[in-house]
């Protein structure tokens, strides 16, 4: 709108002007003087923007190199990513099979503390942003327990007294809900406080 408006005004001021522009010629041999200089960087080599053009070539060159590298990069990512998956998805798969060969109910139960240990950690990590020194307490000791489980679980394919092991992850997720009550009522209790500091916890 506002460019319409100046290519007007432009057209106008020509239209006005008209008889002034007509008035001044072109200085005689202008255009041999500027064709003599173009003719000369010619033979010189140097093209007006051979400069700039080149500075754009290795510009475009350096940023199709960067382009590749980072896209080879994400894509062996991702490739380790994938394979991590199925890695660990193999590994969940073999842990549930031996745990419903050797009794079902065990794995119900683990299905069961699993989801309740996860829900659980959602509720703490609501304090994470107000009281992150508390959260943090609270996650490394969770974390040696998940750490703990997790060795259990790479151990129950090898070992032979695989129901033994089956009850330690068992307990294992027990003690970790435990200790997420636990956590869940002293952050409860550390509300209170916050809200009635007369009142004794």
């Amino acid at each position: 709108m506002k460019s319409q408006k100046n290519t007007q005004g432009l057209e106008q001021f020509i239209r006005e002007n008209r008889a002034e522009f007509d008035m001044h010629e072109v200085p005689a041999g202008l255009w041999d003087k500027l064709d003599k200089s173009l003719s000369e960087s010619d033979k010189k080599g140097i093209a007006p923007n051979e400069e700039s053009d080149e500075i754009i070539i290795k510009f475009k060159k350096s940023s199709i190199s960067k382009m590749k590298f980072w896209a080879m990069a994400a894509s062996l990512i991702l490739l380790i990513g994938c394979f991590a998956v199925f890695l660990f998805q193999s590994k969940t798969n073999s842990t549930e099979q031996i745990v419903a060969n050797i009794a079902p109910q065990y794995g119900n139960q683990m299905v069961q503390y699993a989801s309740l240990i996860e829900s659980k950690r959602e509720e703490i990590k609501q304090i994470e942003e107000h009281d992150p020194v508390l959260y943090n307490e609270f996650e490394t000791e969770i974390e040696k327990l998940n750490k703990d489980y997790h060795n259990l679980q790479t151990e129950l394919s090898a070992t032979p007294n695989q129901e033994d092991l089956v009850k330690a992850m068992i307990q294992n997720l027990q003690v970790q809900v435990d200790i997420l009550n636990r956590q869940l009522t002293i952050i409860e209790k550390v509300k209170e406080y916050k809200q009635n500091p007369m009142k004794s916890i």
